[in-house]
């Protein structure tokens, strides 16, 4: 994603996948996962986050509602 926007530049939102197996790890991994792709896509309003492949069969519901909610709130690491 940081070459995508070095490519692109600062004008153009991305579209970027999170690897969606994050999905099976801590409520702290999902966050992090998120800020960590928001930021390597030049921040909140500049990216359109995705999970790579969709929602794998067997992904707790709950883990989905983490990501949700930290993509909602997550406003930048300057922020």
């Amino acid at each position: 994603l940081a070459t995508a926007r070095e490519i692109s530049g600062p004008d153009v939102a991305i579209s970027g996948n999170l690897d969606p197996t994050v999905l099976f790890g801590t409520k702290e991994q999902i966050e992090q996962a998120v800020r960590d792709c928001i930021d390597k896509a030049g921040g909140p309003g500049k990216h359109l986050l995705n999970l790579g492949h969709g929602v794998m069969q067997g992904t707790p519901e709950e883990a989905v509602g983490w990501l949700v909610d930290e993509c909602k709130r997550y406003r930048g690491k300057d922020a």
